[in-house]
């Protein structure tokens, strides 16, 4: 028997909280609050890990929150400046 969660690349909240060192209560917590989505998917786990160590930092959910749109948008900057400058070489190299 195979474990369907395991197939879809996703985990259970008991799972993720046991992986990320949280109780379930905390990780249903961060999904309540809308920091992260269930199902969690594995990609999921270091969001989780991150939003604990912000939180033992003293920052709370809502500080947490713009923290992670903030770096949500710096990688969004990243990649388009990435897609940018292959679009600038390519033009150069014609």
């Amino acid at each position: 028997m195979t474990n369907r969660g395991q197939e879809s690349g996703t985990v259970s909240i008991p799972v993720a909280a046991q992986r990320a060192g949280l109780s379930v209560y905390t990780v249903r917590r961060y999904v309540r609050v809308g920091l992260v989505e269930a199902p969690l998917r594995e990609d999921q786990l270091a969001e989780v890990r991150r939003i604990r160590r912000l939180t033992e930092m003293g920052i709370n959910l809502a500080g947490v929150e713009v923290i992670l749109a903030m770096r949500r948008r710096i990688e969004s900057l990243q990649g388009e400046i990435a897609r940018l400058e292959r679009l600038l070489q390519q033009a150069e190299e014609e």
